[in-house]
């Protein structure tokens, strides 16, 4: 095959061998490598598509991985971990929503606008990956944030037609009252959901803006599909949503307005304080942990512990620590001067001799130091004696060197470094060696016009957390103005906006600690099947755009039947207590929901979901739980009339269209 090289470990001669061959005392290894020269992407088909291909003698213990077969590897788990989270989290949610509908036909509805939104929004994005620069993840995104809000969605809908089928409403009146209240609540859900999840097409030269995109498109199909084409089916199967009656589900009537959840609505308004401090230790308490949370991007150890990759590429690093994968590789270009000058020499000679006394370094290699142990003259007689002087293994040992590290004017250093490719340490290392190079390029013979570059694992992990920060700053101030400004537009209130925001942050921090606690700490690791780790550099960020956007979502959809109800009743009071009730057993379906669809994604076996899928389902449970039955109704009594504060020019320039049962 004319793509591919094969250099087996048995061929080997000279200086060559040793980067194939190894020997101790757990007995001998041998390296056999597969070059393929194609694009990654072209590699990795053929990789995948020759994976049962690839035999060794089975008198010998062999792992097959790489590079390539790593990427491989994480795509082929992925995306089995998605099908096997649909097939789980499929049948739960029908299940749930029959208990809350307690119809068959009602139950369905919200599934079917789930699935046409996954695949028309799965659909829109291959699309725009011919046109655009959107990668594949951006598909996982849709099925996880798809599913969730097109259930929500239609779930409100459905839910606010028949209530109003129920009042004996006729089915014209029924779907323009539902359009008119729930439609407009999933419309402003909708456009809340996603400014949170643009907040990550800030986030350039990294891979958010991929996700971003794919899930704005699948809030915004499913915003679509459930104001305008559920509205059309609501219109012709009319009072056919009652039918198949489900025995042991919630019942269909109407919500009373002295049920369960105004129960524990006045309950709490009843004793705010009491309530309300208690809680928030817990919330805040259970975010401590994401103090100490360390951040990288994800590697080998994002696979299970026995995972013949992961193994593989382990026992590489231990055998053969000169091209171990924790390494800071230094690119220096000497603009048109030779690097073997002796000042040159010299110079680099210098500069690796005292990083090898760091702490951080295993050990360093290049053209300026052949051995770790040679002196700077040895160094320069290595190079300078004629061949003539020298013995064959010598000369052959130079050959290598000049073809392995120099090119050109250009050369390239290896730093092997201590601990984990995901470590602090690593990254420390790095930025210590970019902040310190000028010292180096002074002193060669080129000076100030040549280029030195640090690149490897621990660098592309660097600045990708640098990138991250440079942009938080302004995705966190677009995401919660434009947040305010719709929530204000919506509920016409100053207070309640800024509250919401609050209180979303309270129960994403609360997850975020968690995080820190399971995944970096590692209590449940064997449980979970995972190695203790850093955070994925990125999945804060996923996290907090997803789970806000979604707290927000519940929040809107709560606030909006709140709100409705102080239009209606003017008693603030009374209207928290009517609004939870009438919004409590829906909110807590959908919320049941998504902790079901996220939970699935849990148990992926690569911990970057893991750690999405475990953060989601516990921000939306605390969301679903705490934050809306404790802590939304203590302060909500607590703020009074205040909650619908607005200053009046803010009313004259948003005037408010007020829409009530009675005035039916």
């Amino acid at each position: 095959m004319d793509d591919v090289t094969i250099e087996y470990s048995w061929e080997t001669t000279g200086e060559k061998r040793a980067k194939f061959t190894h020997q101790d005392e757990d007995g001998f290894w041998a390296k056999n490598v597969v070059t393929i020269y194609l694009d990654r992407k072209e590699a990795k088909q053929l990789f995948a598509d020759n994976w049962d291909n690839i035999d060794v003698d089975s008198e010998f213990n062999s792992w097959r991985t790489g590079g390539i077969a790593i990427d491989v590897v994480f795509d082929v788990r992925i995306q089995e971990d998605l099908i096997k989270a649909e097939l789980i989290s499929g049948p739960l949610s029908l299940i749930i929503l029959g208990i809350v509908f307690g119809t068959i036909v009602a139950a369905v509805l919200p599934i079917g606008v789930a699935m046409l939104t996954v695949v028309s929004a799965m659909g829109v994005t291959i699309w725009l990956s011919n046109v655009t620069d959107v990668t594949q993840y951006s598909l996982n995104i849709i099925t996880l944030i798809g599913i969730g809000v097109s259930v929500d969605y239609s779930l409100f809908m459905v839910n606010r037609f028949r209530e109003e089928l129920n009042l004996g409403r006729d089915i014209k009146t029924s779907t323009a009252m539902t359009t008119a209240t729930a439609g407009k609540a999933v419309f402003f859900s909708g456009i809340t959901v996603a400014i949170g999840l643009m907040g990550m097409l800030f986030f350039e030269n990294t891979g958010l803006p991929s996700l971003g995109i794919g899930g704005t498109l699948a809030v915004s199909i499913a915003m679509v599909f459930s104001v305008i084409v559920l509205p059309a089916i609501l219109v012709l199967l009319g009072h056919r949503v009652f039918k198949g009656k489900i025995p042991f589900a919630f019942s269909t009537e109407n919500e009373k307005e002295d049920g369960a959840w105004a129960r524990i609505a006045n309950f709490v308004m009843e004793r705010p304080w009491a309530v309300l401090i208690p809680t928030l230790v817990i919330l805040l308490g259970a975010g401590l942990p994401f103090l100490q949370a360390d951040f990288s991007i994800a590697s080998r150890d994002a696979l299970p512990p026995d995972d013949e990759t992961r193994v593989g590429f382990e026992l590489m690093d231990e055998k053969w620590p000169q091209d171990a994968v924790n390494a800071a590789m230094v690119v220096i270009d000497f603009d048109g001067e030779d690097p073997l000058q002796e000042d040159n020499i010299i110079a680099v000679h210098q500069w690796m001799k005292n990083y090898l006394n760091d702490t951080r370094v295993l050990d360093t290699f290049g053209y300026a130091l052949p051995e770790s142990t040679m002196n700077q003259s040895e160094v320069l007689q290595f190079w300078q004696t004629p061949d003539e002087f020298l013995d064959n293994e010598t000369i052959t040992k130079r050959d290598y060197f000049r073809t392995q590290f120099l090119s050109n004017n250009i050369t390239y250093l290896i730093f092997s470094l201590d601990g984990p490719i995901t470590g602090e340490d690593s990254r420390s290392f790095v930025s210590d060696l970019r902040a310190e190079r000028g010292g180096l390029l002074a002193d060669l013979t080129m000076g100030d016009e040549g280029v030195l570059m640090v690149a490897g694992f621990a660098a592309y992990s660097l600045d990708v957390l640098d990138a991250i920060v440079e942009n938080l700053p302004v995705a966190i101030a677009f995401i919660l103005i434009a947040t305010i400004v719709l929530i204000f537009i919506q509920v016409r209130s100053v207070i309640i906006p800024i509250k919401a925001i609050v209180m979303n942050i309270l129960s994403v921090s609360a997850s975020f600690g968690m995080l820190v606690f399971v995944f970096q700490w590692g209590y449940g690791a064997e449980f979970l099947n995972f190695t203790p780790q850093p955070i994925e550099t990125t999945n804060p960020v996923i996290l907090f755009c997803i789970v806000f956007g979604l707290s927000m979502d519940y929040e809107v959809l709560m606030l909006s039947r709140i709100h409705e109800e102080w239009e209606r009743t003017g008693d603030n009071t009374l209207a928290v207590a009517n609004g939870l009730q009438k919004t409590g057993r829906l909110i807590t379906g959908a919320a049941a929901i998504m902790v079901v669809v996220f939970s699935a994604f849990g148990l992926s076996s690569v911990v970057i979901l893991k750690q999405i899928g475990f953060g989601l389902a516990l921000a939306i449970l605390l969301d679903a739980t705490i934050v809306r039955a404790l802590v939304v109704p203590a302060t909500m009594r607590l703020m009074g009339r205040a909650n619908w504060w607005s200053p009046k020019w803010l009313d004259k320039l948003f005037p408010s269209s007020k829409i009530s049962q009675e005035d039916e």
